[in-house]
């Protein structure tokens, strides 16, 4: 297990993550402390606990944000693969009827031929 410390409103934490995901967890502190720093500037130094919750709640409210686009996206896509399929199936049961009426017109025509050479 790799350790990685990070700084949060000017307070080193030591942090512990999997090998390998080290310079994932500095750039999330990164953005963790700008988020920090940003509520600072704002509200002003109201208390580390106070900021951190109040970076929690403003994330979260983005997740819940970001999560609904993605759901309306999502659904959006869905109904434009259920319109291309419906398209597709009406365009191939116009293509089977076509090829249904081509083939009985061939089949009447070869019908009359034969007729023509045993009459």
């Amino acid at each position: 297990m790799a350790k990685v410390n990070i700084t949060v409103n000017g307070r080193r934490y030591a942090l512990g993550c999997d090998d390998g995901e080290e310079e994932r967890l500095l750039v999330l502190g990164q953005k963790f402390d700008n988020r920090i720093k940003e509520l600072a500037n704002q509200f002003g130094q109201i208390g580390d606990l106070r900021l951190l919750v109040m970076a929690g709640i403003t994330m979260m409210d983005e997740l819940e944000d970001t999560d609904s686009l993605v759901e309306q996206k999502a659904e959006r896509l869905a109904a434009d693969v259920r319109r291309a399929s419906e398209d597709a199936v009406s365009a191939a049961k116009k293509r089977e009827a076509e090829a249904s009426r081509s083939l009985l017109e061939a089949a009447k025509r070869i019908d009359n031929l034969a007729n023509k050479l045993n009459g």
